[in-house]
């Protein structure tokens, strides 16, 4: 390689520092230190010549396919080119340790967007150039879902501001209303035209009730209860909502954990849910409400978008079998206003309040949804330490989490993917993985009986996780298979898209509960999902 024969890199290439040394020594770069960064030695021609692990596993590559390439030929975009002279190399503007935004180009033809930082290597003559690379996905989705959630605070301000304005006005016309209405012959028109003005005051004040709920500003009177409670208390209700043609079947966790709420608030949440889903229903479907204890940590819930404070929380899940929603509609729909209804059936405020509720009581609501396979609404509140005196800790599960087997985690989403496989490796698993089934299947074949088991997400292209284990099954009858989705395990098998008794693991899940199942079905182990 084209370098200075004067310029000699310092013990502390890590810092991207460099030390000048005596005449006739050679830069000597064997090897590049072991980072969490990508590092990638480039020549004067931008050539790169050296390679550390992590840029292997960066741009999917091995050393071999990416010593010798051109730098720019790993990159994506317009702003890829490599300008300047033999001595300074500046790629879409990275030039002298400034960081940038640029996009991977994968083997297989997907891309990723990264972030580029370019150090000179020389103190007086630029003789190459250190590059240190590092993979953006995370920071892209952190800032879309604070972008997301600065937008969401915006419109709830407004909407509270509207809400206690109109109810001034409500309130004046409302008033002067009755007043008239005592004044007028019942059996006069004048009377009819102001008994319609005042059933119009009564609904437009539900909407601002709506509106003060999602800005979290209505009254709450908070108690100590369950979702299991609330639902049971509500239960014929919600049935007699969903209506003749939906199939409704309840499934409560024995030993919910206590959360701090006001009832009421969470009924209203509850029954906007079934409404929503009986609508998306035309024709009739099947509707499952359940209830589950979990514990999310940071990392998982980052990589679903699940905006919460790690730790433990209740979970309501409410999925029906309707038409489901498109990813466009999905980022929309707690929107004040938005709606994929006609006009005469709704205002587009039903799952707004749904926010607006749980958010005041510190949770979320999380969607997963697929087109033509339905819907599934999670709702997530703190559990609180106001716990009954009546009420157990749950039993404390086996400390042995990792194990030494071979694991086929098939997946789709690549950052759930991702997760899965750093979280399971991490814990001395051996992680081969899969974008879907077919892709499964060619692994399973050049490996055979080396699998122990298979991780796989239910609903995927091409091949879907049902199918990936029943072609699996036919040489491997007794394979360890673990099923992951975002919809409830009670609406999955009623759905008939597995049968009942499979593993099960519900999405988002925390990496401690997916440790826990895995190592459960492995020794064997009957545990529930």
């Amino acid at each position: 390689m084209e370098f200075d024969s004067s310029i000699k890199a310092a013990d502390t290439v890590g810092s991207y520092a460099v030390t000048t040394a005596p005449a006739g020594h050679e830069l000597d770069f064997a090897t590049l230190p072991e980072s969490v960064d990508a590092m990638l030695l480039l020549d004067r021609d931008a050539i790169v010549r050296v390679v550390n692990s992590a840029a292997q596993r960066l741009f999917q590559r091995d050393a071999s396919a990416l010593i010798g390439t051109l730098f720019e030929v790993l990159l994506k975009g317009d702003n890829r080119t490599v300008r300047g002279s033999r001595h300074e190399i500046v790629v879409g503007g990275a030039a002298k340790g400034r960081m940038v935004r640029m996009i991977a180009e994968l083997p297989d033809g997907t891309s990723q967007p990264i972030e580029i930082s370019l150090s000179p290597l020389g103190l007086t003559t630029p003789n190459g150039q250190l590059a240190v690379c590092r993979d953006g996905t995370d920071l892209e989705r952190l800032e879309a879902q604070v972008r997301q959630a600065h937008k969401m605070e915006a419109v709830g301000r407004l909407a509270g501001g509207i809400a206690h304005d109109l109810n001034n006005v409500l309130t004046v016309v409302r008033s002067f209303g009755e007043l008239a209405l005592e004044e007028v012959d019942p059996d006069s028109a004048a009377h009819d035209h102001l008994t319609q003005i005042l059933r119009a005051a009564e609904r437009s004040a539900r909407l601002t009730r709506q509106l003060l709920a999602f800005s979290r500003q209505q009254p709450v009177a908070a108690r100590v209860v369950t979702f299991n409670e609330l639902v049971r208390d509500t239960e014929q209700m919600l049935r007699q909502a969903a209506g003749e043609g939906v199939e409704c079947s309840v499934h409560l966790l024995r030993g919910a954990w206590p959360i701090l709420v006001d009832p009421g608030h969470i009924e209203q949440v509850l029954l906007n849910l079934v409404v929503n889903a009986r609508d998306a229903m035309d024709g009739g479907g099947a509707l499952s409400i359940s209830t589950d204890n979990v514990v999310l940590d940071e990392e998982y819930a980052r990589a679903h978008g699940v905006q919460l404070a790690p730790g433990p929380y209740a979970m309501l899940s409410v999925t029906d079998t309707g038409e489901g929603m498109s990813e466009e509609t999905r980022a929309r729909i707690f929107e004040p206003f938005f709606t994929t209804k006609g006009s005469d059936k709704g205002t587009g405020l039903g799952l707004s309040t749904c926010y607006g509720i749980v958010k005041q009581a510190g949770g979320l609501i999380w969607v997963y949804s697929e087109p033509g396979v339905g819907t599934a609404f999670k709702v997530y509140v703190p559990r609180t330490d106001a716990v009954a005196e009546d009420r157990k800790p749950p039993p404390a599960e086996s400390k042995r989490l990792g194990g030494h087997e071979t694991l086929l985690v098939v997946e789709d989403d690549s950052q759930v993917r991702r997760v899965l496989a750093d979280t399971l490796s991490r814990e001395g698993y051996h992680v081969v993985v899969a974008q879907h089934g077919q892709e499964a299947l060619r692994i399973a074949a050049e490996r055979g009986a080396s699998i122990d088991m298979l991780v796989t997400d239910v609903v995927m292209p091409k091949m879907g996780g049902t199918e990936l284990a029943e072609h699996m099954r036919i040489a491997r009858p007794d394979l360890p298979i673990l099923f992951l989705t975002g919809y409830s395990e009670h609406a999955v098998v009623q759905h008939g898209v597995m049968q009942a008794g499979a593993a099960f693991l519900e999405k988002p899940f925390s990496r401690q509960r997916l440790l826990e199942r895995v190592r459960s079905i492995l020794d064997g182990r009957s545990k529930p999902a």
